[in-house]
C-alpha cells in the first residue's frame, strides 16, 4: 500500500475535491519552529496507521474501500504479518509508526532513514521521531535534548529491524550515530526480554547516495542515468547493483520470519 501525505510533505498529493497539493516548504531562520517536523510526522505516522487498517479491513468507509480488486485481496491477507518499510521520511514515519503500535507489524525496513535532525543554530538538536527512541519532544532550546517524564513510549522502536543506508547518509556522523542508537536500542530491548527475535542489523551499501533507494534508476538508460548521475543526486555504483543489493539484504532479513 501506498500512501499520499496531505500534510504538505509530499511533492504532489491529489486530493478528494479533485485539486491538487503541492510541497510546501518549512520556515527558517527565525520562524523556524522544531514543532512543525514533529507535528508533520505524527500526522504522517497516523496516515501510515489508518492506511493499514483500512487495508486489512479493519477501518471502513473511504474512497474505493469496496472495490473488487481489494475485496479479492483483504481476506488473503495475514494480519500477523505485517511489514512496515518507508524511504527516507518514509522511514521515519514507519518507525513512529511501529512505536506507537508494535503489536501491529512484524518487523521493518528502513532504507536510508533520517533519524536525526540538526539545527544547532537555533539550539535544536535531536533524535527524529523523539518517541522511536525513548526520548520526548524537545521544548525549548536549552533543553532540546533532555528527556521528559511525560514519555508515552519509554522502550522506543522494538521490533525487529533491518537499516539500509546509502554511503551518502553513512557520511553524516550524527545522522550515522542515530541510526546505530536505534538499532543497537532495539537489540538490547529484545536481547532482554526475548532472545528468539531476529537481530535488527545496520548495512551501508558502498559509493550510493541517498537517491540511489527510490526508483529514478528505472526511469532513464544506463547511458543517461551515467551523465546525469550527480544531477539526480546518485552513487557512482551501478543503479542496478544497488537496488539489487537492497532486495537481497530485504529479503535475506525476511526469511527470518
Amino acid at each position: 500500500a501506498c500512501i499520499h501525505h496531505r500534510d504538505g510533505s509530499s511533492s504532489r498529493v491529489p486530493m478528494p475535491d479533485g485539486t491538487c497539493k503541492f510541497y510546501e516548504h518549512l520556515p527558517n531562520g527565525d520562524d523556524y519552529s522544531p514543532n512543525h517536523r514533529l507535528e508533520q510526522v505524527s500526522y504522517r505516522a497516523k496516515e501510515f496507521l489508518y492506511a493499514t487498517k483500512w487495508l486489512l479491513g479493519e477501518e471502513r468507509g473511504g474512497h474505493n474501500y469496496d472495490h473488487p480488486i481489494l475485496q479479492q485481496i483483504r481476506p488473503k491477507l495475514d494480519k500477523e504479518k505485517v511489514i512496515a518499510s518507508g524511504f527516507s521520511y518514509g522511514s521515519t514515519t514507519c518507525s513512529l509508526a511501529a512505536t506507537v503500535e508494535p503489536k501491529r507489524f512484524q518487523c521493518a525496513i528502513f532504507l536510508d532513514g533520517w533519524f536525526h535532525i540538526d539545527y544547532s543554530s537555533k539550539g535544536y538538536v535531536y533524535n527524529f521521531p523523539p518517541e522511536a527512541f525513548g526520548e520526548d519532544w524537545p521544548n525549548r532550546a536549552n533543553d532540546a535534548n533532555e528527556k521528559s517524564h511525560t514519555i508515552q513510549h519509554k522502550d522506543g522502536l522494538t521490533i525487529p529491524s533491518i537499516f539500509i543506508n546509502s554511503a551518502q547518509f553513512a557520511g553524516y556522523k550524527k545522522m550515522y550515530a542515530a541510526t546505530t542508537a536505534l538499532a543497537n536500542n532495539i537489540n538490547a530491548h529484545n536481547n532482554k526480554h526475548d532472545r528468539t527475535i531476529p537481530e535488527s542489523t545496520l548495512h551501508v551499501i558502498p559509493n550510493t547516495k541517498h537517491q540511489n533507494f527510490c526508483d529514478v534508476g528505472f526511469w532513464l538508460p544506463k547511458a543517461l542515468l551515467r551523465r546525469l548521475g550527480k544531477f539526480l543526486a546518485l552513487g557512482d555504483v551501478d543503479v542496478l547493483e544497488a537496488s539489487d543489493n537492497i532486495l537481497d539484504l530485504s529479503l535475506k532479513f525476511l526469511k527470518q520470519f
